[in-house]
């Protein structure tokens, strides 16, 4: 059966007042993800937007979040406003987070949880990714990479040599862009270990090599990264029938991107980190949902915000309306967690089995290995082998032999990649003595030559006479 989608955009009404200090901005702003609300030539190309109660200090930052009790809706909006303040608490990104068949969301309808996810990313301070609709433009354009107009204060937009608009190769001329990408690769499918100012950056001149603009995490773009059905949360749209319950790596990098505080250095003292707290039916707190046809013909964000330096905002309150015009689905089942595919998944195969396997010794054994980096590709990590055997614990080494060894050593430090059954074993049973054999692949999360393991996969082996 063929599926129809529905596109609706989301609509920002902007009330925007400023003043510096004493000043408070009063916005209902156009939204910039990748980038935070506020960066734009009006306040500044490099704002960062953080979410209320931030003065610049290192703090656990508690944020309310309540539903207007006189709301339409407000009993069924309970369930989808707890997952989606459980989902930006953990901060988790991943992948494969675009469910269109198989999830409990009626074909025609709009899935409310998905929607409100990223209007709640709007009121902790992120922007959209793309161009969006705050830029005037129509159609497809709206998808290339959010920058400025640039001196010649119009958008220069080529797609470049892969034709897809949002991409690294992108041609913009004289646009500035808006959007923090990873320095290492300009992948904002993954997500760097470390996430400040030393990894990321909005600066074009940082772009790796064979890079013209920074990619941003729209769905076509993540297929040229051989991510599928994979797009940030704040990407500007929403289909019916279609839900994303889950962040993207844009989504999770450019929030803590914002908690690395003022210094924009992360591990120093004006860090934060964002705890959403569930209000319940109350229009007094930080974040207030509701139901008003009078603000939204869809959904809208309505910010009020107040600058701490001319670099640095933070919303003051946040108030998200949709429109009973309509037709919402409100999920009423708690989200699973942890979220699924988005950590490294390491997996070890004997004979192409992955669990355990018996073999004689008349057989031949083949040890291969496979890795799926998630979200975390190009991270810098150790990878481990270890062999437990009837003759004692062996590590594979650096030239794929199996070495004898009460410490470990390590098969490789480098880059997370994927890997597809690489073999590093084959070899015939019979010189192998009777007994159990248990092998664990095993990679770190970061790249210090010590064996934390991680993430591992273990298969076992016994072999008999």
């Amino acid at each position: 059966m063929k599926r129809t989608r529905y596109l609706l955009e989301f609509l920002r009404p902007t009330r925007l007042q400023l003043a510096l200090l004493p000043l408070v901005i009063s916005v209902a702003s156009p939204s910039f993800s990748g980038i935070f609300e506020f960066a734009g030539e009006e306040y500044g190309v490099d704002v960062i937007t953080h979410p209320p109660g931030y003065r610049g200090t290192g703090t656990i930052l508690t944020v309310t979040v309540g539903i207007s009790p006189l709301s339409s809706h407000a009993q069924e909006m309970v369930i989808p406003i707890q997952n989606i303040i459980n989902t930006w608490n953990n901060l988790i990104p991943t992948v494969d987070n675009i469910v269109n068949e198989g999830s409990n969301d009626s074909l025609f309808q709009f899935d409310f949880e998905s929607v409100a996810l990223h209007e709640l990313g709007h009121c902790i301070g992120l922007g959209h990714p793309n161009l969006a609709s705050e830029s005037g433009l129509n159609g497809s354009d709206r998808n290339f990479t959010h920058s400025t107009r640039g001196a010649d204060n119009q958008f220069n937009l080529d797609s470049g040599a892969d034709g897809v608009i949002g991409s690294g190769d992108d041609l913009r001329g004289d646009d500035m862009n808006l959007h923090w990408f990873r320095k290492s690769n300009n992948n904002p499918f993954s997500i760097a270990t470390k996430v400040d100012v030393t990894t990321y950056s909005r600066d074009q001149s940082d772009l790796p090599p064979r890079n013209t603009f920074a990619a941003n995490a729209a769905r076509n773009v993540g297929a040229l990264f051989d991510i599928p059905n994979t797009e940030a949360v704040m990407q500007q749209g929403v289909f019916a029938g279609e839900t994303q319950r889950t962040l993207a790596a844009d989504d999770v990098a450019t929030a803590r991107l914002a908690m690395s505080g003022l210094d924009r250095l992360a591990g120093t003292a004006d860090d934060y980190s964002l705890k959403l707290e569930f209000a319940g039916f109350t229009d007094n707190a930080d974040i207030v949902f509701g139901f008003d046809d009078n603000r939204a013909s869809f959904s809208v964000c309505e910010i009020s915000a107040e600058p701490i330096n001319p670099s640095h905002f933070v919303i003051t309150r946040g108030r998200i309306y949709f429109s009973s015009n309509i037709s919402w689905f409100f999920n009423n089942t708690s989200s699973p967690f942890p979220p699924q595919r988005s950590l490294p998944a390491p997996t070890i195969f004997a004979n192409q089995i992955t669990d355990s396997l018996t073999l004689t010794q008349n057989d031949t054994v083949t040890l291969t290995v496979s890795l799926n980096p998630g979200v975390y590709v190009g991270n810098q990590v150790d990878y481990w082998v270890r062999a437990i055997t009837p003759m004692g614990t062996f590590w594979l080494n650096d030239r794929l032999g199996f070495i004898q060894s009460d410490q470990p050593i390590r098969a490789h430090g480098g880059e997370l990649i994927a890997i597809n059954h690489f073999p590093i074993l084959n070899t015939s049973a019979s010189a192998l003595p009777a007994g159990t054999y248990t092998v664990t692949f095993a990679v770190d999360d970061n790249l210090d030559g010590i064996v934390n393991g991680t993430f591992n996969n273990t298969v076992t082996i016994t072999l008999t006479p």
